[in-house]
């Protein structure tokens, strides 16, 4: 019993050793990792599958010399771009815009000038409703449009993706600094509960430049359903939000919101969830939040215009885009979720976890219709409101370190 007893306790021993280096080794690995990650999001260089696609899509027509491609600003990778011109002898003309107002006035202003649009999903069904602005998508031309969710070929604005081929989706939301901003809103007022902070938040406040998007949240916040406004309700809104602009000092921002964030001159805003990720990327402090009640959900998608002179390129770039390799790296460039559903095994991890693919339930999605007619008071209310927005000048001074000292205090209290 003795000898068993010494052999058990010398056993023991050795396993406890092992299971303490076992336990530092892991510790070891973790705090690698978890450095690793933060490195490669800041340094290192993202893994780029399609350089290794063996089997690549060969055109069953001569491809055009240049396609002229109007397109949301940093959405495209520059090296696929590069990529597709040496491996088809095309040039990819792009044109940018900052909204889809911006798209509308470029492309009535150049109607012959372009063979690919990017609009979202409302203006996508006012193409499609007026008849003559779009091409139907000739889909023997767009293999790769099978790896596409299902839920997006039922969608309202385009049912079975007649016109249309989606290529990245979001969801509206709120960006915060989560080192500056206590009280979170979960609506799109940017309110907070303490009139403190609203006095220190002032300034600090920004909500996109994009009438439509704005105006509905607002709406939403009122009550009204932001797809079908009456001129009374949209003007009540807006005089609500002129007001907010003053008492809180509210800035307008559209593709520089994300930049704003990462500086900590902006602490809380109406964001889109990819461009929050892009702003997570670089600022650990900044954080996401989904509003309560209903969730706003837009598709950016490829049309072909009716009247664009490449329309098999345009068809063959963009089967080009739906490879799964190409259009993961699509999203690790731009860090907005694609509708590429076999596209995951090529995405960062980071941005798969990240505010980019939060999603609400189906039953919690609301979509931006086309408005007809009540489009256009949209974008009239939007001007009278940035032109009377305030000279925002003054700001709370050393409001980040004031914060930052509130909250080292209260850490040291728990």
């Amino acid at each position: 019993m003795n000898t068993f007893k010494l052999i058990f306790h010398k056993f023991n021993r050795i396993w406890k050793w092992q299971g303490l280096l076992i336990a530092v080794s892991i510790l070891v690995l973790n705090l690698m990792t978890a450095c690793g990650r933060k490195d490669q999001l800041d340094t290192e260089e993202k893994p780029q599958y399609w350089k290794y696609i063996k089997a690549l899509p060969k055109p069953k027509e001569t491809l055009s010399r240049t396609l002229r491609v109007l397109i949301w600003h940093d959405y495209i990778d520059p090296e696929i771009i590069a990529y597709f011109e040496k491996l088809y002898d095309t040039k990819i003309e792009i044109t940018f815009f900052e909204n889809n107002e911006d798209l509308k006035n470029k492309f009535a202003q150049n109607p012959d000038g372009f063979d690919i649009l990017m609009p979202s999903d409302y203006v996508v069904e006012r193409f499609r409703k007026q008849g003559n602005v779009i091409a139907p998508i000739r889909k023997e031309n767009i293999p790769n449009l099978g790896h596409i969710s299902p839920i997006l070929f039922q969608s309202p604005y385009d049912p079975e993706l007649v016109y249309s081929v989606p290529m990245f989706y979001c969801c509206l939301g709120v960006s915060f600094n989560s080192k500056k901003v206590q009280y979170v809103p979960r609506n799109f007022s940017l309110r907070s509960k303490s009139a403190t902070e609203n006095l220190n938040l002032h300034g600090y406040r920004a909500l996109l430049d994009e009438p439509r998007v704005s105006l509905s949240a607002a709406l939403l916040d009122d009550g009204v359903d932001p797809n079908h406004p009456t001129i009374d309700q949209l003007n009540r809104t807006a005089n609500r939000l002129i007001e907010d602009a003053k008492a809180l000092g509210t800035h307008y921002m559209a593709s520089t919101l994300p930049e704003h964030l990462i500086k900590n001159e902006i602490m809380l805003a109406v964001n889109w969830s990819g461009a929050a990720a892009v702003a997570v990327q670089k600022n650990p402090a900044i954080r996401f939040v989904l509003p309560e009640g209903k969730k706003f959900i837009q598709v950016d998608s490829f049309v072909i215009p009716l009247r664009a002179k490449n329309k098999y390129t345009a068809e063959f770039f963009i089967n080009f885009l739906l490879i799964p390799e190409i259009s993961g790296d699509l999203t690790n460039y731009s860090f907005y979720a694609n509708s590429n559903q076999s596209s995951s095994p090529f995405i960062s991890r980071d941005i798969l976890l990240g505010p980019a693919y939060m999603e609400p339930p189906t039953t919690m999605r609301v979509f931006f219709t086309d408005l007809g007619d009540m489009e256009d008071n949209f974008e009239s209310t939007w001007r009278q409101i940035k032109s009377s927005a305030p000279d925002i000048k003054a700001k709370v001074p050393d409001l980040v370190k004031e914060i930052e000292e509130n909250n080292l205090q209260r850490d040291r209290v728990r």
